[in-house]
This record gives C-alpha cells, sequence and structure tokens, in this order.
C-alpha cells in the first residue's frame, strides 16, 4: 500500500505469504465455526453445498492477502471471487446478513492467522507488524463492499426479472386465462396461490409510481389473506387469496389504507374465475366518483354497479323516465331533481324531504307534481319508482 515502510511491506509480505498456505485449514475452522453461529444460515444446504462456501472462503481471504501484500492500486483480479460470491449467495437467495455475518467471522480468523504467522518472528517484526493491521481492515474492507456490491447488482437483476413474471402472470389471470392449466401451474409456483381457493380483486386507479399502493402487508398476514400486487395497464391489481375471510372484512382492513379510487369484486372460486373478479372489481371502480378517493365494494353498490356494467342502457333508461325533465334549463332541472332524491331519502315523506331541503312540504309536494307532469308517470308507482332511482344515478349522486 503507497506510503508504508519498505520493512513494514516485507514482513506483511512474508506474513501472509505463510497464511496463503494454511488457507485450506483456515476454509476448514471458518466453516466449523459457522456451523456452530449460523445453523439458521446451514439449514439451508439445499442452495449452498459446503464444498462451495469452503472455496467461497479461500478465495476471498486470498483477495484480501492479496491487497495487503501487493497494495491497493497495482492489480484488480481481486475484485473477481468477492464479486463472484455476491453474485451468487444472491442467486441462491441467501439472506445479506447471512453473508455479512460469516465474512465477519472469516475477518476475525484472518487477522488469528496472520497474528499467529506474526509472533514466530522477531519482536521488532512482530511490532512492525501490528503497526501496521490498519491494511488489513482496508483490505477486508475492500473485499466485502465487492462481495455486497456484487450482490446487490444481481439481486436488482433478479427482483426485476420476478417483477416481470409477477406482472405477466397478473395479466394473464385478469385476462380470463386462470383455467389453463399450465397457467395455473405457473401461478401456484411462482406467485404460491392455489388453483382452488376463494379470492377477490382490488383495482386501485392512482399514478403507477405512486408510493402509497402498497397492500397493508402486516394487517393481511395477521388475517391470513395474501395478496398479489401488479400494474396492469393504466391501474394496481391487488389479487387476494381470502384464506378463512370474507371480502367484507376483507375491505375493512383495506379501506383505512387506500388514499385513491379503488374497487373490490365479489368473492369468486379459484383462478379461473380471476377474470371474472377482475371485471367487478372494475366495475365497483367505476360506481366511484372520479375526484372521490376511497374503496367501492361491489356488493355495497350492486344497483349502482348494474348502472355502470351497461352505461348505454343506462342513459336510455334515465332518458326513458325523466322525459321532458332533462329538457329544462340546468337550474330548474338541478331543483327537480334534487327534490326527488330527497323524498327518497326521506322514505317518501314530503315533510321529512322539506327538512332536507329547508324549504315547506307544500313545496315539496308542488315539485313532485310538477315531475310527474314532466315524466307523464305516477310517482305511486313501484316500477316507475324503481326506474328514477336508477336514473338518478345516472345523473349525478345514488339516492
Amino acid at each position: 500500500m503507497p506510503g508504508h515502510p519498505h520493512a513494514s511491506r516485507k514482513v506483511i509480505r512474508e506474513v501472509a505469504a505463510v497464511v496463503l498456505t494454511e488457507l485450506p485449514s483456515f476454509a476448514d475452522r471458518l466453516t466449523e465455526r459457522g456451523a456452530v453461529e449460523e445453523k439458521a444460515f446451514y439449514a439451508r444446504g439445499d442452495r449452498v453445498a459446503p464444498a462451495d462456501m469452503r472455496q467461497s472462503f479461500m478465495d476471498n481471504a486470498r483477495s484480501a492477502l492479496v491487497l495487503m501484500t501487493e497494495g491497493f492500486d497495482t492489480r484488480a483480479d481481486w475484485l473477481s471471487a468477492p464479486v463472484t460470491t455476491g453474485r451468487r449467495r444472491a442467486e441462491q437467495g441467501v439472506p445479506l446478513e447471512a453473508v455479512l455475518h460469516l465474512f465477519r467471522l472469516g475477518t476475525e480468523l484472518l487477522w488469528e492467522m496472520l497474528l499467529a504467522a506474526a509472533r514466530r518472528r522477531s519482536p521488532a517484526e512482530l511490532t512492525e507488524f501490528v503497526d501496521s493491521v490498519m491494511v488489513l481492515w482496508q483490505a477486508t474492507d475492500r473485499v466485502s463492499t465487492a462481495m455486497v456490491e456484487g450482490y446487490r447488482s444481481r439481486e436488482s437483476r433478479l427482483q426485476a426479472r420476478a417483477d416481470r413474471r409477477r406482472e405477466r402472470l397478473v395479466r394473464v389471470l385478469v385476462e380470463g386465462r386462470g383455467a389453463d392449466p399450465a397457467v395455473a401451474a405457473d401461478v401456484e409456483a411462482d406467485l404460491r396461490l392455489p388453483g382452488h381457493g376463494r379470492y377477490a380483486v382490488v383495482l386501485v386507479a392512482c399514478d403507477l409510481t405512486a408510493e402509497d399502493v402498497a397492500p397493508p402487508g402486516p394487517e393481511l398476514a395477521a388475517l391470513g389473506v395474501r395478496v398479489v400486487a401488479a400494474p396492469y395497464r393504466d391501474r394496481v391489481v391487488w389479487l387476494a387469496e381470502l384464506g378463512g375471510v370474507t371480502a367484507g372484512r376483507l375491505a375493512g382492513v383495506l379501506a383505512p389504507h387506500l388514499h385513491h379510487r379503488a374497487g373490490l369484486s365479489g368473492e369468486v372460486d379459484g383462478l379461473a374465475e380471476i377474470g371474472i373478479a377482475y371485471r367487478q372489481a372494475e366495475i365497483a371502480l367505476h360506481t366511484q366518483a372520479p375526484e372521490v378517493p376511497g374503496l367501492a365494494v361491489l356488493d355495497d353498490r350492486l344497483p349502482e354497479a348494474l348502472v355502470a356494467a351497461s352505461p348505454r342502457l343506462a342513459h336510455r333508461l334515465a332518458a326513458r323516465t325523466l322525459g321532458r325533465v332533462l329538457d329544462l334549463e340546468a337550474d330548474e332541472r338541478a331543483v327537480l331533481l334534487d327534490t326527488l332524491r330527497a323524498w327518497f331519502r326521506a322514505d317518501r315523506s314530503a315533510t321529512r324531504a322539506g327538512e332536507l331541503l329547508y324549504c315547506h312540504r307544500n313545496t315539496v309536494l308542488n315539485r313532485l307534481r310538477k315531475l310527474e307532469q314532466l315524466t307523464g308517470a305516477s310517482l305511486e308507482d313501484d316500477r316507475h319508482q324503481l326506474c328514477c332511482r336508477l336514473a338518478l344515478m345516472v345523473h349525478g349522486e345514488t339516492p
């Protein structure tokens, strides 16, 4: 390393050369020590073979020794081992914390071995070696940093690949291809969603870059509900495996966390019906006014859903039902429709409707008579009342 006295460099080089010959025993000792301290890590033996771990210990220790003896600016091949180790551990799914813990154990053991070799030299050389111990920490820090960079770069690539696959599978499901056995097998393997389960779909209308559209993981996990989220077109889809809860219970958990417009489908059976649930969630979303955030639950808004599902028929029904009311000036039309809404909300009581509208009951009755004249139908007729309620849904707030 530039700046170190020649004598110190000579001692470091010679001590490191001795330890290089002892790397096999170093790897054996570290493997044994790691097996004791990292039982959870070694339980993942199907991912990391002991021979793989042993060779990685040797390769990374060699890289640190190369940096110690030959300097930090003279060779670049020392990078190969730690970067390769980091990438491989990411591919194997080993937690980065476990990788770094074993690396720290390796650093401690490497220092013990270097110090033991230095103690076999003269007292003056031992002092020179100890005085230059910073070289070891700098070398192992470089190796550790390279390993983490390799791990994170590969982890990022793997995550991007997994995200693309998740998005593709969600797209296939909402487009109605969940009955295909090959699709179901891929979904079960990659998304861990069973082919025969109870499902609901949430459709969230939001900017796809928004950070507040992730499902509330802890709350859902506590219910035993598993949710897979992915963008689809200009929306975000949440596929919810309901487990033992109802769609209504799910709605109660999700509602406080949804700050965008969203629609929740009814319950469907199995992956084959995810496409149906998606269309239901889309209809539920359309029952929510564009400027109003919150969760629209299909089963709580079925009349509105009927109107939203067939907009052309709904507008035709409204036109036929309201007739000449729609030809009035905007202000007069609004007064009559508001009165009709209030009358329905007041359980068809002119007195209570007047209280809602801050006017006399006779005013309400006069307006209702005018509505009957313009529509050509009696408000005492049950069928006409039903049509009026649906027409009001088409032209604004639900009565």
